[in-house]
């Protein structure tokens, strides 16, 4: 019997509205996927040193890194589905005209233990069938998809992502042993090759081939319009990259900052910046503004640079508008004392109360109201000048060394992994969590995080060891309205470096019209045994090792957070 959770999470025609999922926050258990890797997270090589193509009796050689341009080669990753062993081979992109089309074949092993053992409640049944598109793509009030419509196309290289425009296999039901392929189409990738993100199995980088070079590579590409064609309604209807965009807030909550391609902004808190209903600056907020006068020094061309101040709703509306433009003049004052703004068109202005960042009047909400933003629009964009990656640093200084903030949970190195009970109502298990390196890829890291349950378990949940524990009901920008998109995803496997809080890097959903983490957004499951794979990308914060760390925060439950330290970095 499917749970209620199925019933509502699947949406068969129509989507649900957003807002109807947040009733669902009852249900908060969610499963850790694992990661495994080579040179990228995810790739496999089998004894053989093959693997086979969909759509194609030959086989061909799989590399144990990531394709060449021009390479017809496909691409193998053992993945871990919710608990289960569940292999991906990726084809290459092939382009024609202005789609984009991709093969993922996907087989279960033959020794896979059965739903039932594994999963205490899911989307799967006593029919021993793994329903792996709920998983990878399932319609949902996230949006509409099918398939493993969740599979991301990157280009690290310019920082941008493609969301599946449409997908097949709407029910990619999966037996112990059995295979089936999921085809995907994109708008127009315009580049040589891709790295590929298929939730739950991890990284791979293909090359992006020509219509006439589908038939070398083992595509159909009369199958896959074929089978694309029984799924008709769109995932999404923007063909266009969006910009890979990325987040970090300091550690005492002072500052946090946006990058995206073409503006970074670096968001002050009043109550650090500012004395109480005050213009006067604090001994605090020069630590503040030296981060961002190292941010403008490292675009000597200059650019527009605009400063808004923004108040809570106490006061009346002239004295917060009075207020706003004071606070914002002061902040404009010291930078032009930190740094020379003479390259740079400035702007200041206020906007008191009329654009709160949280619609609320909660003491939360009006001291994060409470605010002044820096926004930085360099001339040529956000690659900071001489460097060789397009990522935005994430620090004024791009090292990962610096001194760590005391522990909250258990800690260990990243490939020895920490142990920790996961519990609800009559349900608990021990769940090892594991991160033994990243990939360094154009200015982002690139993780494939595991987490095995210890067998016999009476329902390990996976998500609250995952899970951003400072939002319940909201992305981890606190984006007014998203807490239907991140209420299952591991947005809170953060990295810590220099004083900052390093999250996943995320992009503008076209769908939501929010911004969505490029990790796993589907860990429901309760688990009694087995591991799962959760991919996740963050921006590169420098350096030759990092540290995850998962933190308590307001909305963690009791024993969740830890930290994996020592983790290498390596270059792809």
């Amino acid at each position: 019997m499917p749970s209620v959770f199925s019933r509502v999470h699947r949406v068969p025609s129509k989507v649900a509205s957003r807002r109807s999922f947040v009733g669902l926050s009852v249900l908060v258990g969610v499963g850790l996927p694992v990661l495994a890797g080579c040179d990228l997270p995810g790739i496999s090589k089998d004894k053989s040193g093959t693997a086979s193509s969909s759509g194609s009796t030959a086989s061909r050689p799989a590399t144990a890194g990531s394709a060449q341009a021009g390479s017809t080669q496909w691409q193998k990753l053992d993945g871990h589905v919710m608990g289960h062993k569940v292999s991906v081979e990726v084809s290459p992109v092939i382009r024609q005209d202005e789609t984009s089309y991709i093969a993922l074949k996907l087989t279960r092993a033959s020794d896979d233990a059965s739903v039932k053992e594994i999963n205490i409640s899911s989307y799967g049944g006593d029919d021993n069938k793994l329903k792996t598109d709920n998983y990878l793509g399932a319609p949902t009030t996230y949006g509409p998809g099918t398939g493993a419509s969740w599979t991301k196309l990157l280009d690290l290289g310019s920082g941008r992502v493609w969301s599946a425009v449409d997908g097949s296999g709407a029910f990619l039901y999966l037996s112990p042993g059995e295979e089936t392929t999921a085809y995907l189409s994109f708008g127009k990738v315009d580049t040589d090759s891709v790295t590929v993100m298929v939730p739950m199995a991890g990284f791979t980088t293909v090359s992006v081939l020509d219509a006439n070079d589908a038939k070398k590579a083992g595509i159909n590409l009369t199958t896959a319009k074929q089978e694309l064609a029984k799924w008709p309604n769109a995932i999404t209807k923007n063909t266009a990259p969006v910009a890979i965009e990325r987040y970090t807030r300091a550690l005492d909550d002072s500052t946090s900052t946006h990058a995206g391609g073409k503006d970074i902004t670096v968001t002050l808190a009043s109550d650090v910046t500012f004395a109480s209903d005050s213009a006067d600056l604090t001994s605090a907020a020069d630590a503040q503004l030296k981060t961002v006068s190292a941010q403008l020094a490292q675009y000597p061309d200059g650019g527009a640079l605009t400063i808004v101040g923004h108040t809570d709703d106490v006061q009346d509306d002239a004295y917060n508008q009075t207020l706003s433009e004071k606070r914002a003049n002061a902040v404009k004052t010291r930078l032009e004392q930190l740094t020379s703004l003479d390259k740079w068109q400035t702007s200041v202005s206020g906007k008191g109360e009329s654009e709160p960042k949280i619609n609320d009047t909660s003491d939360q909400a009006r001291a994060a109201n409470r605010r002044v933003e820096i926004t930085l629009t360099p001339t040529g964009g956000t690659t900071p000048k001489g460097s060789s990656s397009t990522a935005t640093p994430t620090s004024s200084s791009g090292s990962g060394s610096g001194k760590l903030p005391d522990p909250q949970g258990p800690v260990a190195k990243g490939d020895e992994g920490v142990t920790l009970t996961t519990k609800s109502g009559d349900t608990s298990g021990e769940v090892t969590i594991t991160l033994d390196h990243v990939t360094r890829s154009g200015g982002y890291l690139l993780g494939t995080v595991t987490c095995t349950v210890k067998d016999g378990s009476t329902g390990a949940q996976l998500h609250p060891l995952l899970q951003d524990p400072q939002t319940a009901l909201s992305n981890q920008r606190d984006e007014d309205g998203s807490a239907v998109q991140t209420l299952l995803a591991s947005d809170g496997l953060t990295l810590i470096s220099n004083g900052e809080r390093v999250f996943p890097a995320d992009y503008l959903d076209a769908y939501n019209k929010q911004h969505l983490p490029l990790t796993e957004l589907n860990l429901y499951d309760h688990l009694k045994g087995g591991t799962t794979t959760v991919c996740v990308l963050w921006p590169d914060p420098g350096g030759d090792t990092t540290t995850l760390d998962h933190p308590k925060g307001k909305y963690s439950p009791p024993d969740t957070a830890y930290r994996l330290t020592n983790i290498p970095i390596k270059n792809s």
